[in-house]
């Protein structure tokens, strides 16, 4: 299907949508927009390098990632005492990347009991097997559950108060386009949201999340003792929330751009949302997992050991033009004004008072340690790979 035909029928396909009703709200707009039949997910998910059109993650950034964060895994999985073999799920896993890296790793740190289940929207089969969860949700057992930039790809609705009175956003159809109108909302999770901020923010416009049948639903029936493990942006209840905010916290993504109308290119654009971290906590206690940690990515991987990575790299025998594109990649997963700034958290419903000053990590680990392969692929940072050089204020001395 050429560019052109998807547009006119993913077009078409929402103006029907919006038709029928007369309006949708602007969380059933851009579900249509990221999950419909042509949707931005669900249709360029079956283009293989589709991950490296609008945005870079961490995983595909390096495998120092994956590394990493298998180097936690290991200590967690020792946690349990069992010589059972423990189930790793992942919710959102893309094209398999972060699956494959951490399966790798796992492996090489002579951690063998473990099972990893990648799980996302739709089936695919191009990095690591990645299983529909409408398809098949795993038995319910002892494990880990792995999230890595799910919860801000997750719809929400979008609201406005004015004079102290709650709405919500709605799209209709006007001439070739779509406007926004103001209605009551559409549900009442987000009353119940807004009712547990103790401040005023009259005069203002945000997103809520509603939780009812939800990701949440999957985690309790999947997994029973362990650890929830969720690296994601996001903010505090302040800062998402507050007296004449004029502007939502959204990103809408289209060929590297970043925009804030979600009108723009429907089906064509990434939209994500800044996660509202109390909320997402109180959802998690919810489900009896209480807090172990919550600190930055930055934070998160120089207790891993990041700087042992730097060094060896620093070190090593590999062409220069290699070493470079490997430490500027390296250096993406920590800058502070990008991914450096995402947040780690651990959740666990086990008795123990795991920390990660804790984890007491063996400095063998970084013996061997990633570097970018062939394959999987990795995100072709801006200028590193055509022009072979780091830009100084990239670089972790």
């Amino acid at each position: 299907m050429t560019t052109g035909v998807r547009f006119i029928k993913t077009y078409n396909f929402i103006r029907e949508k919006i038709k029928k009703t007369g309006r949708i709200s602007s969380k059933d707009f851009i579900d249509i927009c990221l999950y419909g039949k042509n949707g931005y997910y669900t249709y360029t998910r079956s283009s293989e390098n589709v991950y490296f059109k609008d945005y870079a993650t961490a995983p595909l950034t390096h495998p120092a990632f994956g590394f990493l964060i298998s180097i936690l895994l290991s200590k967690l999985i020792k946690s349990f005492k069992t010589n059972k073999k423990l189930i790793i799920n992942e919710f959102g896993a893309g094209n398999g990347t972060l699956a494959h890296d951490i399966s790798k790793s796992l492996n090489l740190l002579d951690c063998k009991n473990f099972k990893y289940n990648a799980m996302d929207k739709l089936n695919s089969n191009s990095v690591s097997p990645i299983v529909s969860i409408d398809e098949k949700t795993p038995d319910k057992q002892d494990g880990i559950i792995i999230t890595n930039e799910l919860f801000d790809a997750l719809p929400h609705h979008l609201f406005v108060i004015k004079k102290n009175k709650l709405y919500e956003k709605y799209v209709e159809i006007k001439g070739d386009g779509f406007i926004e109108v103001l209605e009551e909302p559409s549900d009442t999770c987000i009353h119940k949201r807004v009712s547990l901020i103790k401040k005023n923010i009259d005069n203002s416009t945000g997103e809520i999340y509603c939780e009812n049948n939800s990701i949440f639903d999957l985690f309790k029936s999947n997994i029973n003792k362990g650890y929830i493990l969720t690296i994601d942006y996001g903010m505090n209840e302040n800062n998402l929330f507050f007296q004449g905010k004029k502007n939502n916290n959204l990103s809408v993504i289209n060929d590297h751009n970043f925009y804030q109308d979600y009108f723009y290119k429907p089906g064509f654009s990434d939209i994500t949302f800044q996660v509202d971290i109390k909320n997402l906590f109180r959802n998690f206690n919810k489900l009896n997992f209480s807090n172990k940690f919550l600190i930055s990515q930055r934070e998160f991987l120089f207790e891993l050991g990041i700087s042992e990575i730097l060094k060896k790299l620093s070190s090593s025998n590999r062409p220069f033009e290699e070493i470079n594109t490997n430490r500027f990649a390296i250096n993406q997963l920590i800058k502070p004004n990008g991914m450096g700034n995402y947040f780690v958290s651990l959740h666990s419903n086990m008795n123990n008072d795991f920390t990660l000053k804790d984890l007491d990590i063996n400095k063998s680990y970084f013996d061997e340690i990633p570097f970018i392969e062939e394959f999987p692929q990795r995100f072709e940072l801006p200028g590193i790979y055509k022009k072979n050089k780091i830009i100084s204020e990239d670089l972790i001395k």
